[in-house]
């Protein structure tokens, strides 16, 4: 090709580079617009997957709340904590109740009540914490959790070894991931958080995530014309003064409102009353425990009533728990396991011929 183009006249050559210029800046020009083109339609796509709507579609398997994909990174290899909260009066207002995914609340002795709050989802701190029961670890046990507790009565403290229990004690541990605060007075103040009791957790080889055999959520609560405009659920701990408890059930946000002893149940972490999407009344038969000192056992294995409170109704049915490590379940008087709705619950496992009325 270089010798015909030697052979070429001197108009001639200046033609043939004039097409070749025209030919690179044609296919030069060509090429950038396809470049940008395609840079834009990339554009457009990137920013219709940056606006798409993000679904909350991951559950928490305690309380079936509905978390999207980037929120529930920040909770789902977490270990459950399963933690001791004093209720006496003078415990009250307590820290982080209204953090917890779920909380129950039983008898220790002397007709004071006590509260086991189970975390998975939420950080919080908390307090005060208290001693370890037997009858705890039944639940504990159901989300191989760790055990945060101060001490315990000397047969639940055997159980926590015999039963392998991911044990966080006070007395083992101490500061600073337990505190005593300076604004309560002792024993009333023992404090903790979350984040440090994992850390310890993972230092002593308790890591989640673990398997929670989680209950049935439903996906469609009661609508605002099938909720009742007052519903008052009253129930006592055999009647113990100043441990009595009322739930208020706000039909707007379907949801019910505490109170403890005739007063607002309140969280000192954030001033907010206690409330709940669902309440469950357990009854369980109590006995004296074998060592004495006022202590009880509870049964909160096997079977019994139970009443499930949403939606600002009751449905009455049996619960059953097969073994320690297995979940309990609650099922209408017709057989069928009830549903709840998403969101924070509340188990009062109150003894058997306990006053509980609602209307």
């Amino acid at each position: 090709m270089l010798k015909h183009f030697k052979l070429l006249s001197k108009k001639q050559k200046i033609l043939v580079l004039i097409l070749l210029l025209v030919y690179i800046f044609v296919w030069g020009a060509l090429g950038f617009v396809l470049g940008k083109k395609s840079v834009s339609i990339a554009s457009i796509g990137n920013y219709e997957n940056r606006n798409a709507p993000v679904i909350a579609n991951i559950p928490n398997p305690i309380n079936g709340l509905l978390y999207t994909k980037d929120e529930a990174k920040a909770w789902s290899n977490n270990l459950p904590l399963a933690v001791v909260i004093e209720n006496h009066t003078e415990a009250r207002p307590q820290t982080g109740l209204s953090r917890a995914d779920l909380v129950y609340e039983t008898l220790a002795e002397g007709g004071i009540t006590r509260l086991l709050a189970i975390y998975l989802a939420n950080d919080s701190n908390l307090g005060p914490v208290r001693s370890n029961r037997p009858y705890f670890l039944d639940w504990v046990s159901e989300y191989s959790a760790g055990y945060a507790h101060i001490g315990g009565s000397p047969l639940a403290q055997q159980l926590v070894k015999d039963y392998g229990i991911k044990d966080l004690d006070q007395f083992f541990i101490g500061s600073p991931t337990y505190e005593r605060i300076s604004s309560r007075a002792a024993p009333h103040n023992v404090y903790t958080n979350t984040k440090k009791l994992r850390e310890v957790a993972t230092d002593r080889g308790f890591r989640g995530p673990v398997k929670i055999d989680s209950w049935i959520f439903s996906d469609f609560e009661a609508t605002p014309k099938e909720r009742p405009k007052t519903f008052t659920l009253s129930l006592g701990f055999l009647g113990a003064y100043g441990y009595d408890v009322s739930w208020v059930y706000q039909p707007a946000t379907n949801t019910y409102l505490r109170s403890n002893g005739g007063e607002k149940h309140l969280d000192a972490g954030n001033s907010e009353r206690l409330s709940a999407k669902n309440i469950i009344v357990q009854y369980v038969q109590i006995s004296p425990e074998p060592s004495g000192h006022s202590r009880i056992l509870i049964q909160n294995e096997g079977s019994g009533d139970v009443i499930v409170f949403k939606d600002g109704k009751a449905i009455a049915g049996k619960w059953k728990k097969a073994n320690r490590a297995s979940r309990t379940r609650f099922y209408d008087n017709k057989g069928k396991e009830i549903s709840l709705n998403r969101g924070q619950i509340w188990v009062g496992a109150v003894p058997t011929g306990s006053p509980v009325s609602y209307k």
